[in-house]
This record gives C-alpha cells, sequence and structure tokens, in this order.
C-alpha cells in the first residue's frame, strides 16, 4: 500500500454483514492504482480489528453524509472513490474510475448493477438507479445518482465543503445540486460498476425505504434545494388523502412506464416490476403524509 494513493475508497457502515463481501470485492480488484481504503461506522458483528489494508474509523450516531465527510478528513488521495458497504464492485471498478474521472471531468457516477435473483431488491434497484444502470449510455448523468458509486477529484470536493450533514437524507442529491452549480456536472460512466444489493426480501422493506427516500426528498423540498412551484400536487392533495392515494397510484403506473418501455434491457427484470411500482407508490404516498404533518 503506497503511503501517497493516487486513489482513496471511502465507505460509510452501519454494521451490514455484507461488509464483508464488499471488502473482498475491493481486494480482488484488478490492475489496480495506488489506493487506500478508509472505513467509517461499525462492523459487523464477529468482524475485528485491525483490517487487513483498511484505516477503520469507529463511530456510532451520524448520517451518511457525516460518515463520509469523515472518511475524507482522512484520505489522502486525488480521487475520492464512494461506494457503500453493500456493493460488489467490478474487478476492474478502481482502475477504471481513475481513467474515468479527471480534472476536465471532475465527478462521475459510475455503473449500478441490479440483484437479478432477488425480485424485492431488484425492483427497489429498478425504481431508484434505472437512469444509472449499466446498460444506459454514457455522458451527462440525469435522473437519480446515488453515493453507492461515485468519483470525486479532491479538489472539487474541497471547494463544494463536502456533503451537508444536517441532511440525514438527501445529502447526495444535495451535493450533486451544488457541484452542478459550481460548474462541475456530474457525468455517467457505466464502465467502472458495482452491484447494488440490500438484500431487501420483502414488501415491507421495499415500503420502509421508499418512505426512507420520501423523508429525504421532502428535506430538500422544505430547504429550497429543490424547487417547489406554487401549483403542484404535493401542496394540494395531502389534504385529500382518497385524492392522494389515486394519484400515487397513476404518477407510479407512469413513471414505472417511463423507465421500461423506453428501455428493453430492462425487460428482463420483468419478475421485479410488482416491486418497482410498490416502491413508486409508496414513496409518492409518503411524501404526502409528510407534507400534511
Amino acid at each position: 500500500m503506497n503511503p501517497t494513493p493516487v486513489v482513496s475508497i471511502l465507505i460509510p457502515s452501519d454494521g451490514r454483514a455484507s461488509l464483508r463481501d464488499t471488502l473482498a470485492s475491493i481486494g480482488a480488484s484488478r490492475n489496480a492504482p495506488d489506493h487506500e481504503i478508509i472505513l467509517v461506522g461499525r462492523l459487523p458483528d464477529g468482524m475485528e480489528t485491525p483490517i487487513p489494508f483498511v484505516h477503520f474509523i469507529a463511530c456510532t450516531g451520524m448520517g451518511t453524509g457525516a460518515m463520509r465527510n469523515m472518511a475524507v478528513s482522512h484520505a489522502k488521495g486525488d480521487l475520492f472513490l464512494f461506494t457503500d458497504s453493500d456493493c460488489i464492485v467490478d474487478p476492474d471498478w478502481m482502475a477504471r474510475a481513475a481513467r474515468s474521472c479527471t480534472p476536465e471531468r471532475p465527478v462521475v457516477a459510475g455503473g449500478i448493477r441490479f440483484p437479478e435473483t432477488n425480485p424485492w431488491d431488484c425492483g427497489d434497484n429498478l425504481a431508484i438507479f434505472h437512469a444509472t444502470h449499466v446498460s444506459q449510455r454514457a455522458g451527462r448523468a440525469h435522473g437519480h445518482v446515488g453515493t453507492n458509486n461515485l468519483a470525486v477529484r479532491r479538489e472539487v470536493f474541497s471547494t463544494l465543503g463536502g456533503f451537508d450533514i444536517s441532511l440525514t437524507v438527501g445529502e447526495d442529491g444535495d451535493f450533486l445540486a451544488r457541484a452542478a452549480k459550481a460548474g462541475y456536472p456530474a457525468f455517467f460512466d457505466p464502465s467502472f460498476a458495482v452491484r447494488h444489493q440490500s438484500n431487501r426480501e420483502t414488501q415491507t422493506q421495499v415500503q420502509a425505504h421508499a418512505a426512507w427516500y420520501a423523508s429525504g426528498y421532502v428535506n430538500l423540498l422544505r430547504s429550497g434545494i429543490l424547487p417547489h412551484g406554487k401549483i403542484r400536487a404535493e401542496s394540494i392533495l395531502p389534504r385529500h388523502p382518497r385524492m392522494a392515494s389515486v394519484w400515487s397510484g397513476l404518477k407510479a403506473t407512469l413513471a414505472l412506464a417511463r423507465i421500461v418501455l423506453p428501455h428493453p434491457a430492462f425487460w428482463r427484470y420483468r419478475r421485479s416490476f410488482a416491486a418497482a411500482w410498490i416502491f413508486l407508490y409508496a414513496r409518492r404516498r409518503a411524501v404526502f403524509r409528510l407534507l400534511a404533518e
């Protein structure tokens, strides 16, 4: 391990058992540049410290944005490569990310692979990460871009001041919005990819995850980070629960159609369409509930 790494891999951890597989996949990297791995948070039960080749910083009670900021404060690399403890990286993930994220293109989102054998988890991914699926074309990023596979140059991260730790949910959207406003729009490059598998196996787990995403959307809406027009369903329907339910179902159906109809590659996930619809419906219903409070 080089004392002055080119790449700093930064991982927040909430103690999931999948962290073992994440670290193993990074350890199996091919043609990797000089790098370091900084892990912040909690370890899974039974995992001992110190972990070979990993700088572990123990903490509790911090949001993921704060954990990532803490990891950055210890990082030595020129390139920050963010992923999560429920991701399995491709063997050439690190090398391709280092080639893709340059001073001329300093914010790059990588590709997401879906857990195809788990319909609930796959549908959850389809609803959220369809815009960064590995089958999408490279270019300017659009739609939701997460921090489970994101490369950012050190100088840009420093200029932006890192993640807003007051946002316990939605801090990734806020960061990317500030980056674009500062002249650093995010690009998308599917050549460096991770498989995102959170092991959600029930409708209840998918609905809970949708509610969590809804809270992030409402946070960004209330803080003014996302525009809130004068005439929006979110402004009117919280006072009419039945209308909100019908509207949520309609919008979920239209959203799923927009995701899958123009994109033949997604038809391989048709067993997961119901789970994706449930996520989209539950997220919008949760938004209405939160705005009505």
